[in-house]
């Protein structure tokens, strides 16, 4: 996929191409989302209800350009490899990893066999796309609360803002799922603040609660709020 990002073109035009390339719907969805910022319970209720129609129509090419616009996002993605990397797992599994940016980071930092797997056909095009020269990487259209493997397939398991985007109820079983797969560590890089587009999670209370060790806890120091990011890993082996 080529990367570099050009200058977004005239508002009217991109409004006409969003309706030519992706339909109506599409089109629909992305002027609610640029309209409703003075309304945030009905911006919730509207766009972000349903995880997954979000971000099948939110993710594709527009989706990538915005995200690889932006600077911290990929020093982000960096930091979060290079930790995961610390950890020399054998083997990596990201649940929801959209178009593949950490997959990509990971593989500068790891020879571990790499898979991701996310409920968004747009997100998965753009990653088939994304990693498709990187070496050992496996992609899968599947939800993260229902994982396609069986038990301890991964030696290390990660989720980057995944389950903030999902009701309570919906993070359990995700949380739950990751540590089933996973025989030694579970990663997560998901903000503790509630807003109009996400939930509020201390990830490393819930594994403290289930009786997990904490490998790590701490902010991600690039965040624009580093107090409300929190990445953990927890150890699940012993």
């Amino acid at each position: 996929m080529d990367t570099t990002i050009a200058a977004d073109p005239p508002l009217p035009l991109r409004a006409w191409r969003a309706v030519r390339d992706r339909g109506p719907r599409y089109a629909w969805h992305k002027a609610l989302r640029r309209t409703l910022g003075r309304w945030p319970g009905w911006k919730r209720r509207l766009i972000y209800g349903n995880p997954r129609e979000y971000w099948t129509l939110r993710g594709g090419f527009d989706y990538f350009r915005e995200q690889e616009g932006q600077v911290a996002r990929s020093l982000r993605a960096e930091w979060i490899a290079g930790r995961i990397a610390s950890y020399h797992p054998t083997s990596v599994l990201e649940v929801g990893c959209g178009y593949g940016k950490l997959l990509r980071a990971l593989r500068d930092r790891t020879d571990a066999s790499l898979a991701g797997v996310d409920f968004s056909p747009t997100q998965l095009g753009c990653a088939r796309d994304f990693v498709a020269d990187v070496d050992d990487v496996s992609l899968f259209l599947a939800r993260g609360d229902r994982l396609p493997f069986a038990d301890n397939s991964f030696d290390l398991v990660v989720t980057s803002a995944v389950i903030l985007h999902n009701p309570p109820e919906v993070a359990d079983r995700i949380r739950r799922e990751v540590v089933r797969v996973a025989r030694r560590f579970a990663a997560h890089n998901e903000e503790t603040n509630l807003s109009y587009n996400r939930y509020g999670y201390d990830t490393a209370a819930w594994y403290r609660a289930e009786g997990r060790r904490i490998a790590e806890v701490g902010p991600i120091p690039m965040d624009a709020d580093p107090q409300t990011s929190q990445f953990c890993v927890a150890r699940l082996d012993g």
